[in-house]
């Protein structure tokens, strides 16, 4: 299968908030104290269509009428039976008595954490584990947890487990603060349904969210800074995993790629003997043996990736749709779309990605390379910007867009390129170019690290607005604005 795919419209629908909710979770409250969530959630409901697939998400994302079987308090000196607030177990009592359906609700406190889960404390599509935080009476996160040195060396290790729920936890330090693995490579033992939501990892040696032949998993809301040389990536998602939405995070500050989806075929493949064009590493995932060298049908939407040391790699990302994000700074290059093999069939491609901001102070705010071909790149913003003296100006010498000479099937409509240059393709008729950039163009252009998307919202003075064509993979913008006929360039639509 090598023909270009056209990926169905993907709807985003919200989750009414039950009146009398009885556990916590998108729109929820537990015992009074609020569940945050992001403008827009969930990005898929119960039982719908997701790229052409029936979804097989976390029922604790995807359903606001989900209801746990049991819930168990614990606190981090429990002994009781966790039946009651007053009577709370310890968290390794409830967990290795977890089972689908159960709600083990964190009462607020700080938690020396290594807790583990396998198959036997799984949950199912419908009845999952539900991990809970608490949270503060002014909702900022309540449970702090401090991951372990040893072992896996993570907050929580899911290793071969499925449909578990983590809702609210302040992550700090070990190797990863959650870690969530398969059983193998094979499409067949690839975990299932791990949902990890409005949570803070940081400090970790590695990455505080990685998993690795993790299907259907969500990261939402979440924020990842800090990681460390080890491995130093905020968001790590790897080995083939397929059907991930990522979703309103931050990452900054880390040491390594803020954010990378890498399908591992060196390993997934070549390593077990499975040449990188066989069905079993190239297919696609859904038909035939799974692709497991490739990671596919992926949205990537709403997030804010920057001040880390390189920007976000998509390695054999297909056939996914990256949209409504901010990209950048970085201390390096930002974006790139790759691939580590000689395949043209494992490149990143056939990817819509669509009204995104890309901001680079050097070199790549965008690079497509190896075959990462048949991409749809469309009202997107590219800045070229310099900082002196707490100002930002146009930077004529940051490359913007880097292609090279293996890609020759992407398409390029109402892109704004602003100051910097371009290497491997120059912009065509349907696209605009400025040498100028004005920071007042935008609320507030941060000139340092700062943790405010909005203030990248567009002015009047903008010269982007209204210059785009309404794309059916981005009917809203990042904060939920309804987009309709000629529509504003980059994440943030003007009503």
């Amino acid at each position: 299968m090598r023909g270009l795919f056209v990926l169905p419209l993907l709807a985003i629908t919200l989750a009414a908030p039950l009146a009398q909710a009885q556990v916590p979770g998108p729109g929820r409250s537990v015992d009074g104290v609020a569940a945050k969530a992001p403008p827009a959630r969930p990005a898929v409901k119960r039982g719908a269509n997701y790229m052409g697939f029936s979804e097989k998400f976390n029922r604790y994302y995807t359903d606001a009428t989900w209801t746990a079987l049991k819930t168990v308090y614990v606190s981090p000196n429990g002994n009781g039976s966790g039946a009651t607030r007053q009577t709370p177990a310890a968290p390794s009592a409830a967990i290795a008595a977890a089972r689908a359906g159960s709600l083990i609700y964190f009462l607020r406190g700080q938690y020396p954490a290594c807790y583990e889960f396998s198959k036997p404390n799984s949950g199912t599509y419908a009845n999952p584990v539900v991990l809970f935080g608490e949270r503060n009476p002014n909702e900022s996160l309540g449970v702090s947890l401090n991951c372990c040195t040893t072992g896996r060396a993570s907050c929580f290790n899911f290793e071969a487990a499925n449909y578990i729920a983590a809702d609210g936890f302040e992550l700090i330090g070990g190797n990863y603060g959650v870690r969530a693995v398969g059983a193998d490579y094979a499409a067949s033992q690839h975990s299932r349904g791990i949902a990890v939501i409005n949570s803070n990892g940081h400090d970790q040696e590695r990455d505080p969210f990685f998993t690795g032949q993790s299907d259907w998993a969500v990261f939402e809301g979440n924020t990842a800074h800090g990681a460390k040389d080890g491995d130093g990536h905020g968001i790590y998602i790897s080995n083939g995993s397929d059907w991930n939405i990522v979703r309103y995070n931050e990452t900054y500050s880390n040491a390594s790629s803020d954010f990378q989806i890498n399908a591992d075929p060196l390993s997934t493949c070549a390593d077990v003997g499975i040449p990188f064009d066989d069905p079993g590493c190239d297919a696609y995932a859904g038909t035939g043996e799974g692709g497991r060298g490739a990671s596919d049908y992926f949205l990537v939407d709403s997030n804010y990736f920057h001040h880390s040391e390189v920007g976000p790699n998509f390695t054999s990302v297909r056939r996914s749709i990256i949209r409504n994000n901010i990209f950048g700074p970085q201390t390096r290059h930002n974006v790139s779309f790759w691939q580590e093999t000689d395949n043209p069939g494992l490149g990143s491609s056939d990817n819509k990605i669509v009204h995104n901001l890309f901001i680079t102070t050097e070199r790549h705010g965008v690079q497509f390379s190896a075959n990462s071909t048949r991409n749809e790149f469309a009202n997107n913003v590219l800045l070229g910007v310099q900082v002196n003296g707490g100002k930002a100006t146009a930077n004529p010498a940051a490359l913007l867009m880097e292609v090279d000479n293996t890609v020759g099937g992407n398409v390029y409509t109402s892109n704004l390129y602003v100051s910097g240059q371009l290497e491997g393709r120059v912009p065509n008729a349907q696209e605009f170019v400025r040498p100028g950039f004005s920071a007042l163009w935008y609320r507030r252009f941060p000139v340092a690290l700062n943790h405010n998307p909005n203030d990248f919202r567009p002015t009047a003075n903008a010269p982007f607005l209204e210059m785009g064509t309404l794309s059916p993979h981005a009917r809203r913008d990042r904060n939920n604005v309804l987009r309709s006929g000629k529509v504003d360039l980059g994440p943030i639509e003007v009503p």
